[in-house]
């Protein structure tokens, strides 16, 4: 299970990564409506990331039995 939580992890950091390099370039032409679309969708990836990868370190607390920090 903690190689599913750790491939659900990078995906969502690959995500919020090209989502904020296609907002930047949509800064630079111009197109302000298609940057804050893709900004709003960086922001949830970057959420769902760190999302995740509190519950992938929480699982593998769990399962080593170590206390908690």
């Amino acid at each position: 299970m903690s190689k599913f939580f750790k491939i659900l992890e990078i995906i969502w950091l690959i995500t919020a990564l090209l989502c904020a390099g296609i907002a930047v370039y949509f800064l630079i032409i111009k197109d302000n409506d298609s940057a804050l679309y893709f900004t709003f969708v960086f922001i949830i990836a970057s959420i769902m990331y760190l999302l995740r990868r509190y519950q992938r370190k929480n699982q593998d607390r769990l399962a080593n039995n170590e206390p908690r920090k």
